[in-house]
């Protein structure tokens, strides 16, 4: 009769310890490069605006301008919800090309388009066009 080996006789992988840690080692890695990529993305505009205010140029100037920029914003934003809500069956293909979504879900994913429609609807409401935007388009601010 052939018995499982004793805890002495199975020894554990030498090479499977080093993976983990390298596994560990680099995900360490990754989370440190994205924080330093956000401290020097926040410094870089922090001395942009310094720059700008030490060169004289008015911010409010520059806000206007950037401000009339934010409707196109808002137009791309509404054009790419359009077009996942039509093309709703090609993404959600995709998604199981790239086994994003299983075989057995694909036809329940397709029937989430409303859901999924209604959620980008109300993020185009609540972030882009913002409660601003809506009181005065409506007359209340």
């Amino acid at each position: 009769m052939m018995g499982l080996p004793d805890a002495s006789s199975v020894a554990p992988a030498p090479h499977a310890a080093t993976a983990m840690a390298t596994r560990s080692r680099r995900s360490w890695h990754r989370v440190l490069m994205i924080g330093l990529v956000g401290v020097v993305a926040l410094a870089l505009m922090v001395l942009g605006v310094v720059a700008l205010v030490t060169g004289g140029l008015d911010i409010f100037k520059l806000q206007l301008a950037v401000s009339r920029l934010r409707l196109f914003g808002v137009v791309l934003q509404m054009l790419i919800v359009a077009l996942v809500g039509l093309r709703w069956r090609a993404l959600v293909s995709w998604g199981q090309r790239r086994g994003i979504v299983q075989a057995h879900e694909f036809d329940r994913v397709i029937a989430l388009r409303p859901k999924a429609m209604a959620f980008l609807c109300a993020y185009l409401v609540l972030i882009p066009i913002g409660p601003q935007t809506l009181f005065r388009l409506l007359g209340l601010g």
